[in-house]
């Protein structure tokens, strides 16, 4: 009989905006259920351990951050930097950043708490650096219905 192994999940945080924590002061909480949740709705076929990377910034830093890679000299609610590679039996998948300022702007507009944006964003950010994208009008619905079937099952579950 073969004993299966339970795959791990890494999440490292990086958090140099001071506000996170007073705005979100239970974000590890919603952020890796999120993680979580996107590798129990779907098998990615990764079979190593899994580390991501979040860094939780201001709306200055993702701002600069968004002009140096994208050429767009604004703040953004996420940015997601895949690195899709494997080191020491550990799949690295990428770094997401995340700003506090922009997250919080953003849920007020949508009417949604600021818990549940984060967790979308979260899942958003995610399937970028799982090679989901947005250019086209079919990779936005195919992104879009992921995001809501990843989100809509976590929720059921709370």
């Amino acid at each position: 009989m073969t004993k299966k192994t339970k795959r791990m999940i890494e999440i490292n945080y990086n958090v140099d905006e001071i506000k996170w924590k007073k705005s979100f002061p239970n974000f590890k909480k919603y952020i890796s259920k999120s993680v979580n949740e996107i590798f129990k709705v779907n098998d990615i076929g990764i079979k190593e351990n899994i580390s991501v990377n979040f860094f939780l910034t201001s709306n200055k830093k993702i701002q600069e951050l968004n002009f140096k890679y994208r050429k767009k000299n604004k703040p953004t609610n996420v940015l997601s930097f895949p690195m899709q590679s494997s080191y020491m039996n550990t799949y690295l998948l990428g770094d997401i950043v995340l700003a506090n300022q922009t997250l919080l702007k953003e849920a007020t507009e949508l009417r949604i708490t600021k818990y549940d944006y984060l967790c979308k964003i979260t899942i958003h950010g995610m399937l970028h650096l799982l090679g989901y994208d947005h250019k086209t009008e079919k990779q936005f619905t195919q992104m879009r219905k992921f995001e809501n079937l990843i989100y809509n099952t976590m929720k059921k579950k709370v």
